[in-house]
């Protein structure tokens, strides 16, 4: 399996498991953007960068929490492998992270 079919293997399987979860979800296929996927349901927006490896490089680490902040109370996710593990975004640093799990809903305030 090529790179490109493993991200996209996983950006399939963050999609299927948000779903799962109750979120409405679009995928930027072949994304070059800030978001591979991202997730919609009632008090909630995630975007979702998938990483195989699990690494985010300080560049996309900071477009993704920008993208996030557009929006007030989004979520910056960080998807990665081998099993599809979630990592929110609480800054710009290596380690500005914390576990979350798509049924944590943490509302949206206007």
């Amino acid at each position: 399996m090529t790179h490109y079919q493993r991200g996209r293997r996983l950006e399939w399987d963050v999609q299927h498991d948000l779903a799962a979860h109750g979120y409405i979800t679009l995928r930027a296929a072949s994304s070059k953007g800030a978001a591979d996927v991202i997730g919609f349901k009632p008090g909630q927006v995630v975007f979702v960068q998938a990483k195989t490896n699990g690494l985010i490089p300080p560049a996309e680490r900071v477009a993704l929490l920008h993208l996030a902040s557009l929006i007030p109370g989004a979520l910056a996710i960080v998807a990665a492998r081998p099993t599809t593990t979630y990592r929110r975004l609480t800054g710009p640093g290596p380690k500005d992270w914390v576990s979350w799990t798509p049924d944590e809903l943490e509302e949206v305030t206007a």
